[in-house]
């Protein structure tokens, strides 16, 4: 009986360490994962964005057009650098 208690006893101390120090890894990779589908899903959406004005702009006038070009162009020279 007493056997088998120190048998237990010394398991736990001796896999207990080994299981805690797995873990910090396996959040590590966990969150690597979803930093990865999240670029990922932030790519797609800045590409459908980008087909959506596209989009939009093919359906203008030409006139309209121009005009969308001088706007976007007067806006980059007012509006400051964003890093």
């Amino acid at each position: 009986m007493m056997f088998r208690k120190s048998k237990i006893i010394f398991f736990l101390v001796i896999l207990v360490p080994f299981f805690c120090s797995l873990t910090p890894q396996e959040s590590r990779v966990n969150q690597k994962k979803i930093e990865r589908n999240k670029n990922k899903k932030q790519k797609e959406a800045q590409k459908q964005y980008d087909k959506a004005v596209k989009r939009h702009q093919q359906v203008q006038s030409k006139e309209t057009r121009t005009r969308m070009k001088e706007t976007k162009k007067a806006s980059k020279k007012v509006t400051p650098l964003q890093h």
